[in-house]
């Protein structure tokens, strides 16, 4: 009886998290399909929370359970004032020489903004909407907080992350900023340069972060993608790989170019769904190698793994190293060669931007990471705009303007699980190109020990990863 009623809680659970997982493409596809899937209106409650506790505790696999019962919990008491958040923003609107471009665009208007002056016009009119929309932000941080401390019993945010996480921050903090203090100097000079050969003219010391968004967007490359890639050639790789569109993977190419990407696992490895733009930038190409790379990881998830470990994770970090390992992949010189037919003086070129990207890239999560920490450490969450620019400058170059700083927030400290998954998916490029070669994603033994990595599903987190499974084994046996 006692198995049964575990059994029929963790469906319970699942079930909810289904529901919550296909509201989400729903609400990013516009489509109302999903939207059938109702939430069980009181469930998980706090009476649902003790229950769980009981029966799956807080450690190993089976503790997952738990803190997937509690994350429901949270969603449920922060959505109300998220919602509120979001329907201030969709109304927020920046304007720019006489142009009105919405507050959840401006990234993506940014990114295709050749002009340094206008991108200066852009930063003074979203300090503006940040300083208005920063109050609405903070309710739904506080909202979250309150609902750890005084609902679920945790000391503070900190406490909460760590037992998940099964890891001192502490240690991570530490090594991060050791990381992130070597090679600075040499950085900078290199992202220097960068700025004079796209913007010439313009160097690193008056840059802020809305040049970076620019130089990340790599538009200015994007005549010549036209001609190179498309949504085709990069399925037919996948498709090589041994993933293809179908009723176990379904790619919503809709809207525009440049919209935000997401790769959502409804059921792993059986339903996975990938929203991305249309194929017709590099930054398109990159963002659906990346959610194909999560694509890859789930559906190649064994299915013999217990539910704990196939659709319970406590962070992201395994499955954003597939995704930036075929990010960095789809750029690379001799990819870009064999498999998109790019000559190879535009290919070398490509593969050095690419390479300064990710450079950039890795630093500016390292920094948030290390910000974020030190803030929930101190109880700073609307305080530490000034410790964001300081940090954010000392360790990208880029200038950030302080309040932006709420909207530079992650969750659950997302942005560590990016800073590791940086750095683990180049371990494994490296491992992959030590073993097969440089070519190696043509290579059917390298493929099959990819697949062997993934298999593994999160049955570790990344440390653990790295060390039992890629370092210490060719694959799943």
């Amino acid at each position: 009886m006692g198995n049964l009623f575990q059994k029929d809680i963790l469906q319970r659970i699942f079930k909810e998290l289904q529901a919550q997982r296909l509201r989400e493409i729903a609400l990013l596809t516009g489509s109302g399909d999903a939207a059938v899937q109702k939430s069980q209106a009181d469930f998980p409650n706090l009476a649902d929370l003790s229950k769980v506790n009981d029966l799956f505790g807080k450690n190993g696999l089976s503790g997952r359970v738990t803190f997937a019962a509690e994350d429901l919990f949270i969603r449920k008491r922060v959505e109300p004032l998220q919602a509120i958040f979001s329907q201030w923003m969709e109304r927020a609107a920046a304007q720019v020489d006489g142009e009105s471009i919405p507050f959840k665009e401006v990234i993506t208007w940014c990114q295709g903004c050749h002009s340094w002056e206008k991108r200066r016009v852009l930063a003074k009119e979203t300090l503006a909407l940040c300083r208005f929309l920063a109050p609405f932000s903070h309710a739904t941080w506080q909202a979250l907080i309150a609902t750890i401390k005084d609902e679920l019993g945790y000391e503070d945010y900190l406490e909460f992350c760590q037992i998940r996480r099964k890891k001192s921050l502490e240690h991570e903090f530490r090594l991060c900023r050791s990381l992130l203090d070597k090679g600075r100097n040499k950085y900078m000079n290199l992202i220097d340069g960068w700025i004079k050969e796209v913007q010439p003219g313009h160097g690193l010391c008056h840059a802020i972060r809305f040049d970076a968004i620019y130089l990340l967007g790599m538009k200015y490359l994007d005549s010549y993608a036209e001609a190179l890639i498309s949504k085709n050639i990069a399925t037919d790789f996948f498709c090589m790989l041994g993933i293809e569109e179908g009723p176990h993977l379904q790619i919503h190419d809709e809207g525009k170019s440049g919209r935000q990407s997401f790769c959502i696992p409804v059921s792993v490895p059986e339903e996975i769904h990938i929203i991305v733009g249309p194929v017709s930038s590099w930054l398109d190409w990159e963002a659906l190698f990346h959610e194909m790379g999560h694509a890859f990881y789930f559906l190649n998830i064994s299915p013999e793994l217990p539910m704990e470990a196939r659709e319970f994770f406590m962070s992201g970090a395994v499955s954003e190293a597939f995704a930036f390992l075929f990010q960095r992949l789809c750029m690379k010189r001799d990819f870009l060669q064999s498999v998109v037919n790019c000559d190879p003086s535009m290919s070398e070129i490509l593969e050095k931007m690419d390479e300064l990207k990710f450079m950039v890239l890795t630093r500016r999560y390292g920094a948030k990471f290390l910000i974020e920490y030190e803030n929930f450490s101190r109880g700073f969450i609307s305080r530490g705009q000034e410790l964001y620019a300081e940090v954010m400058e000392r360790e990208t170059g880029f200038k950030y303007d302080p309040e932006t700083y709420l909207f530079d927030l992650m969750p659950d400290f997302y942005s560590l699980d990016y800073f590791k998954a940086f750095l683990a998916s180049e371990m494994m490029l490296k491992r992959l190109e030590t073993s097969y070669g440089t070519r190696w994603f043509h290579d059917a033994e390298a493929q099959e020990t990819l697949k062997g990595w993934a298999a593994r599903g999160c049955l570790y987190e990344l440390d653990e990863f790295m060390d039992k499974v890629v370092e210490s084994s060719n694959g799943y046996h």
